[in-house]
């Protein structure tokens, strides 16, 4: 199922719903468990312009994986330090193993 997801960052804090999207681009939706760093700064890039900082995330999420069942269900797994979808390449396909805000 595709997940329609912001491709701007908005603040979030533990406890927070975001789209993860896996190493497989699997969508999921993910439980933050972490925020590393402060929304909002901004720092000097080496072109001489400037970015906002957004921080990375450490996620929980249910498997989709089948293989990952037990008896108490689909298995959670977890992804630390994710990078938002923003963060990544400029005009590079986006690589799996990210975040974003649901739309």
């Amino acid at each position: 199922m595709e997940r329609k997801y912001s491709k701007v960052a908005a603040p979030v804090e533990p406890g927070d719903v975001v789209i993860v999207v896996d190493e497989n681009y699997r969508q999921h939706f993910g439980l933050v468990t972490v925020v590393h760093g402060n929304f909002g700064q901004t720092y000097d890039t080496a072109d001489g312009g400037s970015r906002t900082y957004v921080p990375c995330l450490n996620v929980v999420y249910v498997s989709q994986d089948t293989a990952k069942r037990d008896p108490y269900g689909q298995q959670t797994e977890r992804m630390s330090s994710l990078q938002h979808y923003s963060q990544g390449p400029d005009k590079m396909p986006k690589p799996g193993r990210f975040w974003a805000n649901p739309a």
